[in-house]
């Protein structure tokens, strides 16, 4: 999963009382309290930590004003969530996550409400709301009993399963942000997503990218070495087998008649319509060789398929057309075009995908 628990994290739960949620008519507290347990992963508790909030099937991005409790007598103890300020929110950006989680307990203010959190690898802090006998409470009460204070330490069964509930549930409704964090990770920075992307999602988006190439590139070999054993190609080379070759192709196939075909297998976690990215010096391979084959593999979360697109060319002829119209114009001005990478959606018309082949 990209979403994994801090190596020291620790989960918290308790039932807000009416100072968590400011509806005590008797007092005017502008914090929700936390456990300093649940939190020792983080270095200074006077900080901004970025966190989600889910509440049943949304999530909201917040920030987590986080002070220390000062005693009567001077000291600190446990950790507290700061509504916060106005401007202090309008310079963040963000509003924060105790306003958050008023907002939405204060809907139904005849409720009982719960929350339950922790912190993540990247140290961002994921906290999870619940109404008294919603589907979460019913789940977690099965599990954890008495939800009104506690927490939950590692190396236990009912920490492994609460964990992996909602390890599941925070990666399915970040989906949509991580689908654009591949793009990310390709170099597509023109993207619109949900939050900013810390430097920390890029860097592992990349590594997992890297390894679903890898991945796609060793299913279409498999795919390719089942067409050989059916005679539906001569043979086939995986360039890369070893070691990045540099080329700008993953395979190179010669088909029953002899005739010399290249391939580059492009892959994705997500569906088939996910943009597919070339570089500039790939296409001007392709517009040179016509007998080229995309072998897009992807879903490779779930079910691996497999479609395979037999003229690409019809992009790299327009595109190296256009390429070199814009290269004559900048170098009579002193400058040199050096590459880029340019997404196709492998959904256009022009494009011809044979149909899907479960890998």
């Amino acid at each position: 999963m990209f979403y994994n628990l801090h190596k020291d994290a620790i989960i918290g739960y308790k039932k807000l009382s009416e100072a968590d949620l400011g509806t005590n008519p008797k007092g005017n507290q502008t914090h929700i309290g936390l456990y300093s347990d649940t939190l020792q992963f983080i270095n200074n508790f006077y900080q901004e930590a970025s966190a989600q909030v889910i509440y049943k099937s949304n999530i909201y991005e917040s920030v987590s004003l986080i002070n220390p409790i000062h005693t009567p007598s001077g000291s600190l103890r446990s950790p507290k969530m700061r509504i916060g300020n106005q401007q202090e929110l309008q310079v963040i950006g963000l509003n924060s996550t105790a306003n958050i989680i008023r907002d939405i307990a204060n809907r139904d203010k005849n409720k009982n409400w719960f929350m339950l959190w922790f912190g993540l690898e990247n140290e961002e802090l994921v906290f999870l709301i619940f109404e008294e006998n919603s589907s979460d409470y019913t789940l977690l009460f099965n599990e954890l009993g008495d939800l009104t204070k506690g927490y939950v330490k590692p190396h236990t069964t009912s920490f492994t399963r609460v964990i992996s509930f909602i390890a599941q549930k925070v990666n399915y409704l970040n989906s949509s942000y991580l689908e654009e964090l591949e793009l990310l990770s390709q170099g597509n920075n023109s993207l619109s997503t949900r939050k900013k992307p810390r430097k920390y999602d890029i860097e592992k988006a990349q590594k997992i990218f890297q390894k679903i190439g890898k991945q796609g590139e060793e299913l279409v070999n498999i795919y390719l070495e089942k067409e050989k054993h059916k005679g539906q190609i001569k043979n086939f080379t995986w360039v890369n087998k070893n070691s990045e070759s540099g080329l700008p192709f993953d395979f190179e196939i010669t088909n029953n008649q002899g005739e010399r075909i290249y391939s580059d297998a492009k892959s994705t976690s997500y569906k088939f319509e996910q943009p597919i990215f070339f570089s500039s010096q790939e296409l001007k391979f392709i517009h040179q060789n016509s007998n080229y084959h995309i072998h897009r593999v992807f879903n490779l979360r779930e079910q691996a398929k497999l479609k395979i697109c037999h003229n690409i060319e019809s992009i790299s002829h327009n595109f190296i057309k256009e390429l070199n119209i814009f290269s004559q114009k900048i170098n009579h001005k002193g400058l040199l075009f050096n590459s880029m990478k340019i997404s196709i959606n492998p959904a256009l018309a022009s494009l011809k995908f044979n149909n899907e082949v479960e890998l």
